[in-house]
């Protein structure tokens, strides 16, 4: 999508994708990946989510990206943290406070360098139409370090049901995007019965498992 529908989006209230409580995938599956202590995670398109929170909470420095700025100040003001130090990069305007730096930016301008040991993506690669999402895989694979891994939460539908954002995102396209991967389909979550989502007769929001192949 274009940067100009995700801020339209923001400013008008549109944002359903953040909820009040951390995402029911991160306390059920999380442990299964065995991450450190001091693990560098990477949430992209982050909005203002709380799984922030969670994630910095269990010890891990978090790096959420963030393309409406807004959202991030709000994220500080609504979950009563201190005031972020501001320091401005090339690319990004980086609000950081211990465990949690949020940068305001393009996501596809993060340099394509090794640097994280986890990915947790919740709502960003669904929310990416088709022709973007190739791109977006190569940078999440040049980022992660070798021993990287990621959980990802994608919906499953017939596209003619629902217009998207969220699109629907299948394992077997999910598979053409991460060769050499490892996927396992750790389990699905059911809806809100209020929610649009809901309404989609064909929907599953499930959650991913993605480990490197060995020497790959």
């Amino acid at each position: 999508m274009e940067k100009e529908f995700w801020i339209k989006a923001w400013e008008e209230g549109r944002t359903a994708f953040n909820q009040a409580e951390p995402h029911s995938s991160l306390e059920k599956y999380l442990p299964q990946f065995g991450l450190n202590k001091d693990s560098k995670v990477l949430v992209p398109l982050c909005g203002k989510s709380v799984d922030l929170l969670y994630l910095a909470k269990l010890g891990f420095n978090v790096h959420g990206i963030e393309l409406y700025e807004k959202a991030i100040e709000e994220f500080f003001v609504e979950n009563n943290l201190p005031a972020p130090k501001i320091e401005e990069s090339a690319e990004f305007k980086n609000f950081s406070i211990p465990r949690i730096t949020l940068s305001a930016g393009d996501f596809f301008k993060l340099s394509p360098e090794p640097q994280y040991d986890f990915v947790y993506d919740r709502a960003s690669l669904v929310a990416l139409p088709i022709e973007m999402r190739t791109r977006y895989a190569q940078l999440i694979t040049k980022v992660l370090n070798p021993e990287g891994q990621i959980l990802l939460v994608a919906y499953d539908y017939d596209q003619s049901e629902m217009e998207g954002p969220p699109f629907s995102v299948s394992e077997e396209e999910i598979r053409r995007l991460f060769p050499n991967w490892d996927l396992d389909l750790l389990g699905t979550i059911p809806q809100n019965p209020e929610s649009r989502l809901a309404q989609v007769p064909s929907l599953s929001e499930c959650v991913y498992s993605l480990r490197r192949q060995k020497n790959s």
